[in-house]
């Protein structure tokens, strides 16, 4: 057992120390008796080493080099060398006055400066909000720790509607709310040390933990505890997300365990209180977002995006009448990602209106294109409910698609039935002005929403499309029957069904005997390059898929 620890010492450092100081001592000594002896300046420059001894080692050390250069230049070394004639006691013993003083002196100051520099750190590492160490002793901590080897648990607390409570609250509640969860985990977690990250997160390090048991606690405890919280005439609900991870040893350094427990409170919704641990997977997919933040606008710049089109086939004249236009990304030898994952990125920094933007314009220069070599073909574009509502988007697309001289007949909007949660009669609106421009409406991914049945009342539209979801299982008798009910429903409603992901002959039967209008799918054509479409356009031929 272990009693008690030994500094580490760095004698690599000490010994350096010492090199250096005799180094300077022998020089300067030297050529005190080379250039004559004492009767000249030269030994004045010991004060250097003193100082120098005063700062490495303070009053002690530098008291001792100054006794033994004062020896050194004193009784020692001759005032003239050449004539042999020796100092007088009282000049060297002044001068060893003047050494010592200079020692004293020198190490109050540095004496000073060190416990004025001590102070300012730890000022530095404590949050002046919490009165709690901050990270900047964490880190040191725990790189000790694993230098130590010692197992420990890192548990990451994150108020995240605190500073939405902040706006409609005082400061001194904030203060009290943050004070009061802060006495409460050092209560329940005895033996443990709590830091600041933030005025809203919190880092807990335990030294003793059970492994299995620790996220079932932590989160019973934020349950229980710190969920909700009573200041005086204030009641307030916290939304805590926690982040668990462990050092069980191994190669590691102090941020990488934290950054790990700060990731893991990142999962999970939002706005609910929660308790994860870290997860890998999850990490990859955070460092590819922020990786994909930073190069969607050098994408739109350098024209890194590309379209591709889905031929839909009209099951009336067996014709290809339609297509739906999809977006992709050239990303060359980086990771290749699709638009299911870059284009909600794109909404949350704001980048979506310029790269719908980007789709429409090769999208209009491709219909006339198409037009010119004599191909009919009506085109969807993926829109959302922000860039409809946006009047300065519609203004601008209206424009641009005026002065294309494309037909709004020509063109549709593809929006899907999820944005429709909650019905605003503005969109709804919007929408009806739309269809009376000649702009086709189609609803996407139906049937996987919310009250389809009840949203699609109150939505106009022209096109709704059946989801991958029920193609797939057409062939059961309920999903059967399902999907004929449907697509009666929305020829009541005078509209037209379009079935997306049709992969297979009998799907693609099943839904001719039911009724439905048009046909989306690989048992037809995978998304194409304009040139492999217009081949494929020309070519088809139903009798071939019959």
């Amino acid at each position: 057992m272990k009693f008690f620890s030994k500094p580490i010492i760095n004698w690599t450092r000490i010994h350096n120390k010492i090199l250096l100081v005799l180094l300077l001592s022998v020089s300067i000594n030297l050529i005190t008796y080379l250039t004559g002896g004492t009767q000249y300046s030269w030994p004045q420059m010991n004060i250097i080493i003193i100082f120098l001894s005063a700062y490495y080692w303070q009053i002690k050390g530098s008291f001792i080099v100054a006794s033994l250069l004062g020896l050194v230049v004193g009784p020692f070394m001759p005032l003239n060398v050449s004539e042999g004639i020796m100092q007088t006691p009282r000049n060297w013993i002044f001068r060893i006055f003047i050494y010592f003083l200079f020692a004293f002196i020198s190490s109050i100051i540095f004496d000073k400066i060190k416990e004025r520099n001590e102070k300012s750190k730890e000022e530095s590492q404590i949050s002046s909000f919490t009165g709690l160490y901050n990270t900047n002793k964490l880190f040191p901590k725990l790189d000790n720790m694993i230098l130590k080897d010692e197992k420990f648990c890192l548990i990451f607390f994150k108020v995240v509607n605190l500073e939405g409570i902040s706006e409609y609250v005082s400061y001194k509640i904030v203060k009290r709310i943050i004070h009061k969860g802060i006495d409460s985990v050092k209560n329940d977690f005895k033996n443990s040390d709590l830091y600041s990250a933030n005025f809203n997160e919190y880092i807990l390090v335990l030294k003793k933990f059970d492994e299995r048991k620790i996220i079932r606690r932590v989160s019973n405890y934020i349950e229980n505890y710190l969920g909700s919280m009573q200041i005086d005439d204030y009641s307030f609900k916290l939304v805590i997300k926690s982040g668990v991870s462990f050092y069980n040893g191994g190669k590691a350094d102090g941020i990488e365990i934290f950054n790990k427990a700060r990731i893991a409170s990142d999962q999970g919704e939002i706005h609910e209180s929660g308790v994860y641990t870290y997860d890998i997977e999850f990490d990859k997919n955070q460092e590819l977002f922020y990786e994909i933040s930073g190069s969607l606008n050098n994408a739109i710049i350098n024209n890194e995006f590309f379209l591709v089109f889905q031929p839909i086939i009209n099951l009336h004249d067996d014709s290809i009448t339609d297509v739906e236009v999809l977006l992709r990304w050239n990303r060359g030898d980086r990771q290749p990602v699709g638009p299911q994952f870059f284009i909600p990125i794109a909404e949350k920094i704001g980048l979506i209106n310029d790269i719908t933007k980007w789709v429409i314009q090769n999208t209009l220069l491709q219909i006339k294109e198409w037009k010119n070599n004599g191909l009919k073909i009506k085109t969807t574009i993926n829109m959302t409910s922000r860039e409809i509502a946006d009047k300065s988007f519609r203004d601008w697309a209206k424009e641009t698609i005026t002065e294309s001289g494309i037909d709004g007949t020509q063109m549709g909007i593809e929006m899907t039935e999820r944005i429709f949660y909650k019905i605003e009669n503005k969109i709804c609106e919007i929408l009806n002005e739309l269809k009376k421009q000649g702009y086709k409406i189609l609803i996407d991914d139906f049937g996987t929403g919310y009250n389809s049945l009840m949203t699609i009342s109150k939505i106009p539209f022209d096109i709704i499309k059946i989801d991958k979801y029920f193609i797939d299982g057409i062939n059961k008798i309920e999903t059967k029957l399902l999907v004929k009910h449907n697509i009666e429903l929305i020829h009541e409603m005078g509209g037209r069904i379009v079935a997306e992901g049709v992969e297979t002959k009998e799907q693609f039967k099943i839904l001719k005997e039911l009724g439905c209008d048009m046909i989306q799918g690989y048992y037809f054509s995978k998304p194409l390059l304009p040139n492999e479409f217009e081949e494929f356009y020309k070519n088809f031929d139903m009798q071939k898929y019959l």
